[in-house]
């Protein structure tokens, strides 16, 4: 399903000071324990301590973390023959450096005011699968006795976690201990220090990273914090494994996927949507590792911890099957995911299906408009396994008669159910495999017609879910319309639409979502600028996010920034390009916007957060618009940059721009991309430019580290004069100035010569470092010269003076 190899060299400037390849290669045990799994689950959830140790000074390293205890020790009932948690009482100290990424150390500045994370505890819970306790009684001495703080610590650890962060603990040992998996698992908490409660997290097969805190990059490790007043947790540092650093490659976290879900077929019963969501979701699964026997899957993320909505909302397990046969489940109040537990451990390749029936109060009904509705969370409501797996599917949906089902896929049956002549029964079908789908519930009008699309001349059916007038007065028509042309529009910039049907939803929200053949649609009927850009940037996500999927959050402006940039392509052509040049400067002004804290505005500028690499890392409690504003919206001007270094200066012809992109959606279809797969895409397309042959560049690596891995935002400035020449001619000579760029930074600008009655002559000019001077011929004089009229490089400022 990958169309390409995943072998690419981040800059050292982002990870770590380190090259780091993304692999998607990983390594499992070979063969399972025995032992009843639920057995030892229920032994792993206990909070008996059984045994006690002091030590003194004891030191225990776990990769970049180090602890220093000096106090007792009192340790769990032995599970498959080992201990596998402690509970510390006494005196100790934490401190873990940052890894040599400059965003994570200036992350740790904002948020904790210093340059390592440290601090003394008194307290602290230990879980784990590896070598912990062994390590730890090398320098202790035996001792006894029970301590009821002790105790109380234990049984308080794991049902905090499973509310603060979703994250069954007990469930992670098991499939740790039953998969075989090396390294192990980890996981300590401190308290009642400088610090007040942390933990550190080590999960060397990245499940708790991705499933709970959306880190899928390959990070092995987090050290975080529970924040009660925001419901959430800050995450102080996230980093790769030591080894990972030393030997400069790291594993995508999908390379530990356990299983492909290839295929869901799912009924959902919606009569009594109000009550509850029920689903019977059939998995049909192929093992992509030895010796598989415990499987999570994530449902119920998103879903928060306010108003107890996890706690009260999330779809649960009733009953589960194993072809046919029964088929063991964990879930816990809280959790958001689950855990199948096979009856023999599987090995690769190995294909079978599991059925889940699961039901919740998970539809929400919006107050503003009547009869509608729609998932708590659009992406959460049945189980996955991974991030972004592909799969097919097949949806049945059982629902009262004046209701209509809109979702993914084509409507392959809408009929009255045979049984009942006051329901329904609608299927879809989805036969391309995709991330991830929704629905919508509702008295829906359905608007539709055949757009024949320019490239390839297939007439694709497109379709407007609305309501009745009588309920809100919505323009279907424009609509409609809006989504024919854009989808027209961007067939033949990218590529051919890839489906075979093409649909939106009324969406009564401030936000849309774009999911593979359905757009969620808000009200936007009124014809403007910012109703194009809108509905052409959740049209252009079937390329960026559905055809191409991000392969991490560290590449999620492949997707947001392309859509929004395609929004501005649209609206240029739709309305006019003065319409996309105003667009652009909103989303310029944006950058030096200060950032919004927890408790109002922060200081300094957006732009300065970080790099577009750390993806929705940078909105933290003291970034909270930064990731909107750098993923969107300088995602998009970064690309827009791309498109003038693709572009002829004289000629004005920007066609290899789109060749490239075309050719990067036809190399990573149905897949996955990555920003250095991009790299590679750009890189190849771009020697044959004519601004690549005139300076003689070989690549855009150059550019994509200053812009994409690093988060300065230079000024331009251009001083020139003009010399008449002996022979008629004429000599434009001055210097390019960059400004707050690194010594290294090389940028090609634009330069225009106006020659007077709309006559004008186009080229560039080039900077590095803080100043550059040219001196061009010219076979006659102009009027006047500009640098960067047309806004193609994102600047503070850009400024000419003769």
């Amino acid at each position: 399903m990958i169309p390409f190899a995943f072998q690419w060299r981040i800059p050292v400037l982002v990870l770590a000071g380190c090259h780091l390849l993304l692999s998607s290669s990983g390594a499992f045990a070979q063969q399972s324990s025995p032992g009843n799994a639920m057995e030892m689950y229920a032994a792993l959830k206990k909070a008996d301590l059984v045994s006690a140790a002091r030590v003194e000074n004891v030191t225990l390293k776990r990769d970049r973390g180090e602890m220093t205890f000096s106090g007792m020790f009192y340790f769990g009932t032995p599970v498959a023959g080992k201990v596998r948690s402690a509970v510390f009482i006494g005196k100790g100290m934490f401190r873990a450096e940052p890894p040599a990424s400059l965003f994570e150390r200036e992350s740790l500045q904002r948020l904790l005011k210093a340059d390592k994370v440290e601090s003394s505890f008194q307290t602290a819970v230990l879980r784990f699968t590896d070598d912990t306790y062994d390590v730890l009684m090398k320098d202790a001495t035996p001792s006894s006795g029970a301590a009821p703080e002790a105790t109380k610590l234990a049984m308080e650890f794991e049902p905090r976690m499973l509310k603060e962060t979703g994250a069954n603990i007990s469930a992670r040992q098991l499939v740790s201990i039953l998969n075989l998996e090396t390294p192990g698992f980890f996981i300590a908490q401190f308290d009642k220090g400088e610090r007040g409660r942390f933990t550190l997290l080590l999960d060397y097969q990245t499940r708790i990273p991705v499933s709970n805190f959306v880190i899928n990059g390959g990070e092995k490790g987090i050290v975080f914090a529970y924040r009660k007043e925001m419901y959430g947790n800050d995450i102080w540092l996230a980093f790769y494994a030591l080894e990972d650093y030393q030997k400069g490659t790291v594993n995508y976290s999908d390379s530990f996927d356990l299983v492909e879900i290839a295929k869901y077929t799912m009924n959902l019963d919606l009569i009594e949507f109000k009550k509850a969501l029920k689903l019977s979701a059939q998995m049909d699964m192929k093992t992509l590792a030895d010796n598989v026997r415990v499987i999570p899957l994530t449902i119920n993320e998103g879903l928060g911890e306010y108003d107890n909505q996890r706690l009260k909302k999330s779809m649960r397990v009733k009953s589960a099957t194993l072809d046919g046969g029964p088929l063991e489940v964990i879930q816990e109040d809280w959790e958001a995911g689950l855990t199948v537990v096979l009856p023999a451990a599987r090995n690769a390749a190995e294909k079978f299906s599991a059925t889940l029936q699961l039901e919740g109060d998970f539809i929400y009904d919006t107050e503003s408009v009547p009869d509608c509705h729609y998932p708590l969370s659009n992406t959460s409501w049945y189980p996955r396994h991974g991030y972004l797996n592909r799969s097919t599917f097949q949806l049945t949906f059982r629902h009262r008669k004046q209701h209509r089902v809109a979702t993914v896929g084509q409507r392959v049956r809408e009929e009255i159910a045979p049984d009942n002549k006051a329901e329904m029964i609608t299927e879809y079908k989805m036969d391309t495999p995709v991330a991830l789908i929704t629905f919508a519930l509702g008295p829906f009008e359905r608007h539709a017609e055949k757009r024949k699309l320019d490239v390839n001349g297939v007439e694709l059916p497109i379709e407007f879910n609305s309501l009745s007038g009588s309920i809100k007065a919505i323009k279907e028509d424009f609509i409609v319309a809006e989504l024919g042309n854009a989808v027209n529009y961007f067939s033949a910039m990218f590529g051919a639409y890839p489906y075979r049907t093409f649909s939106a939803t009324f969406h009564p929200f401030s936000f849309g979502q774009g999911f593979p053949t359905l757009i969620m649609m808000p009200a936007t009927d009124r014809a403007s600028k910012y109703t194009y850009v809108f509905v052409a940037h959740e049209t252009a996500h079937q390329w960026w996010g559905d055809v191409v999927a991000w392969r991490s959050y560290r590449d999620q402006w492949l997707s947001e920034g392309f859509a929004e940039y395609s929004g501005l392509l649209y609206t240029g052509r739709r309305e006019n390009y003065g319409a996309q040049v105003e667009l652009m400067k909103d989303l310029r002004r944006s950058l030096s916007d200060p950032p919004v804290t927890e408790l109002g505005i922060g200081k300094g500028r957006l732009v300065d957060v970080g790099p577009m690499i750390l993806g929705h890392r940078l909105s933290t409690r003291e970034t909270l618009n930064a990731y909107g504003t750098l993923i969107y919206n300088k995602g998009a001007l970064v690309l827009r940059m791309l498109h003038f270094l693709f572009t002829n200066p004289s000629s004005g012809d920007g066609q290899p721009f789109f060749d490239m992109m075309s050719d990067f959606v036809k190399r990573h279809k149905d897949g996955w991309a990555t920003t250095e797969s991009f790299m590679q895409v750009a890189n190849e397309h771009f020697v044959r430019t004519p601004i690549a042959r005139k300076y003689g560049l070989t690549d855009l690596n150059w550019f994509f580290r200053q812009w994409v891995f690093q988060a300065h935002h230079p000024t331009y400035r251009m001083a020139y004069q003009i010399q008449d020449q002996p022979d008629g001619s004429a000599m434009i000579q001055g210097t390019v100035y960059q400004d707050n760029a690194p010594e290294n930074w090389f940028m090609v600008l634009p330069l225009v010569l106006n020659y007077g009655k709309d006559r004008k002559a186009r080229g560039t000019v080039f900077v590095k470092g803080a100043q550059t001077p040219f001196s061009i011929k010219l076979p006659s004089r102009p009027e006047s010269a500009e640098m960067d009229p047309d806004l193609w490089v994102l600047s503070e400022k850009t400024s000419t003076k003769k």
